[in-house]
């Protein structure tokens, strides 16, 4: 028999065409979870909702997720850029800054707030969902200011000793402050102030009151 013969006789299966139905599965829970929080907000997400909307099992999603807030959180990061370009280069500390401050108050001024607002929430009653949300959340925005503010040393523009992790509690605290508490507006003035006030602080340094704290410790 000819190998072509032997072909017609025996022919190799053919792959399975489109999505697995489990990439299948993921996407209509993630993108159910959105609608329903986009159209009838966090208080009506749960898994009996995601489940009837995606027209899959509750014991489907349980597979991967343990909460709703996880798929909510699954869906914010995959929304989020690569890191490269996350991270503004200006070529000033206060024009990086700026181009990172202003779409992130432009958006939690928005749907965005309530979906941060939900999701703090939930981490202060769930220790597991509070590591993830900082751990696959937060800290990619903290690194950015991070990265922010090595580039303004290196250019000379703030002081080595300026700690990046400080930096990002300054830029990001007085935000969500506002958001959670709700005292005032989150807007281009606000995002403008912030930014003016966080340079000024890293750009000082009193060399006499640092080595009194030092001679202190």
């Amino acid at each position: 028999m000819s190998n072509a013969e032997a072909a017609e006789s025996n022919p190799a299966p053919r792959p399975r065409a489109g999505r697995p139905r489990s990439v299948e599965s993921r996407r209509a829970i993630i993108q159910s979870a959105m609608h329903i929080l986009q159209n009838d907000g966090y208080a009506a997400l749960n898994i009996e909702a995601i489940a009837a909307k995606a027209g899959v099992s509750k014991q489907t999603i349980y597979r991967w997720w343990s909460s709703a807030a996880f798929i909510v959180l699954e869906a914010l990061i995959a929304d989020m850029p690569s890191q490269e370009g996350l991270v503004p280069d200006t070529g000033s500390i206060r024009g990086d800054l700026q181009e990172l401050v202003r779409p992130t108050v432009r958006a939690l001024s928005q749907r965005r707030g309530a979906v941060y607002k939900a999701l703090i929430a939930e981490a202060q009653a769930d220790p597991r969902f509070a590591e993830a949300f900082r751990a696959q959340l937060m800290s990619a925005h903290r690194e950015i200011v991070r990265a922010v503010v090595a580039r303004a040393q290196l250019r000379g523009e703030v002081p080595f000793e300026v700690d990046g992790d400080l930096a990002a509690d300054l830029v990001y605290g007085p935000i969500l402050y506002r958001l959670l508490n709700g005292h005032a507006t989150l807007d281009e003035t606000f995002a403008f102030d912030l930014i003016d006030a966080v340079v000024s602080g890293l750009r000082y340094r009193d060399a006499g009151v640092k080595r009194a704290a030092e001679a202190a410790e």
